[in-house]
């Protein structure tokens, strides 16, 4: 009797032991076979199994009993059941305890979600949580459902969460986004709101192309001219449906930002810019500069935009305006500046000044502009310059810069120079050798 019961209660917990390891995975083949000394369990053809996390298929499957661990190869499927993604490769080891698979030989990562692959050369995923990992040879793929712009990511790793749909991108990441890039030290791309969030150093080159005349004695055809803006800063975040009216793709970039515009030959300085790329409109804050390099030109305000269609471009300054020709030793100041960056044409007005000539002048009017001519300077409306020993007023100035002379006209101007008083329809006065020239002469010219 004591034997009989023994021998029940031992097939018992083999009933128990093989309902707890179904309930922990079910497998199937074509064929299997069983090694009762190793308890290890081979199945080829059609192999599959499934636990509460995970459907795996294969060609061979090979499972050790004892571990609860399975290897896979050939034709090798990781289905997660919590959110669909699935895992391709040629092998795959899965511990069903811990519920983690590691994938190598040409791993592929598919999300039914949102148009996201990855690629690598090695995969881990924890079927735990949400969190797959990308090893070495990383290329994500994204094609945002609204937009259709399609994303290509490259790094040394990846770490995908599935459910806030971001991929972090380390050791040499880029993104791609048609013949745009974007690089930086850690690189974060959020699929759900199509942005990316660069920390570190980051940069990011924007592609231009723009239509020129090429034109010789022989031949005159239309062709076009491919340059980049690069923008570098410590930190970039770019939105696909970012800019004033939340649907412009649209760069923020934060922290000791440099934009290089090749085209028009600027170097944009800033704490802080934003950047819409399609329409070509940037807004530049804390404490912004702009440099015109073959000018020798810098100037600063309190925030600038710049703004582009196929008509116009224009870079406007606002409040406490601040521009310095090292070239021409000349300097305007005001509340408002447009500066034309093709052809370096700068406007100033609400309450304009310039000074020339180490300072040595002071012009104020009601407008002033600035040329890249020989006639550097015109002081619009209500001219005013004071200078060592000498004042005038007219209607309009001109400073021309290489023979270093004011020309002062309109409104009968006068000029006052020490005790001596000259009014006439033009005056002329060489700032360094004090000469007056008038044409026109009324009054008398005291001694």
């Amino acid at each position: 009797m004591l034997k009989r019961n023994r021998l029940v209660f031992t097939i018992f917990i083999l009933f128990l032991s093989v309902l707890y390891l179904n309930a922990q995975s079910r497998r199937s083949a074509d064929k299997f076979t069983f090694n009762n000394k190793t308890k290890v369990f081979q199945y080829t053809g059609n192999a599959k199994m499934e636990d509460s996390s995970a459907i795996i298929t294969s060609y061979v499957m090979t499972f050790y009993q004892e571990t609860e661990l399975a290897t896979f190869s050939g034709s090798v499927r990781l289905l997660s059941k919590t959110n669909g993604s699935t895992i391709t490769g040629g092998y795959a080891s899965y511990n069903g305890k811990t519920r983690y698979a590691y994938v190598r030989n040409n791993p592929i990562l598919k999300s039914p979600t949102n148009n996201m692959t990855i690629r690598s050369s090695f995969m881990e995923r924890d079927f735990n949580t949400p969190i797959a990992k990308a090893i070495s040879n990383v290329h994500l793929t994204h094609i945002d459902r609204e937009s259709k712009r399609k994303t290509d990511g490259y790094a040394d790793n990846l770490v995908y969460d599935m459910d806030k749909e971001t991929a972090v991108l380390t050791g040499n990441p880029r993104l791609y986004q048609g013949a745009d890039r974007l690089e930086g030290e850690i690189l974060e791309y959020n699929a759900k709101t199509a942005t990316a969030n660069v920390m570190g150093r980051g940069k990011i080159y924007v592609l231009q192309t723009n239509n020129y005349i090429n034109t010789s004695e022989t031949n005159k055809k239309k062709g076009n001219i491919s340059n980049y803006n690069i923008i570098v800063a410590d930190r970039l975040f770019l939105n696909e449906y970012g800019g004033k009216d939340n649907n412009t793709r649209t760069l923020y970039a934060y922290g000791n930002v440099t934009a290089f515009f090749y085209e028009e030959n600027m170097i944009l300085k800033g704490g802080y810019i934003e950047y819409e790329i399609d329409n070509e409109h940037v807004y530049m804050y804390e404490e912004p500069s702009v440099r015109i390099p073959d000018r020798g030109i810098i100037a600063f305000g309190e925030w600038i935009e710049y703004k582009k269609d196929a008509e116009f471009k224009d870079v406007i300054f606002h409040n406490d305006v601040v521009m310095v020709d090292y070239d021409a030793n000349l300097s305007l100041e005001g509340d408002l500046l447009h500066l034309d960056p093709d052809t370096k044409v700068a406007t100033v007005s609400g309450s304009p000044k310039a000074y020339v000539e180490n300072r040595s002048i002071k012009i104020t009017s009601v407008t002033m502009q600035m040329f890249n001519d020989e006639e550097k300077l015109r002081a619009n409306g209500n001219v005013y310059v004071e200078g060592k020993d000498m004042n005038s007023q007219s209607a309009w100035a001109t400073y021309f810069d290489k023979q270093k002379y004011l020309r002062l006209w309109g409104e009968n101007p006068y000029l006052k120079q020490k005790e001596s008083v000259v009014r006439a329809r033009e005056i002329k006065y060489y700032i360094d050798t004090q000469k007056v020239e008038a044409m026109g002469v009324s009054g008398e010219i005291p001694q």
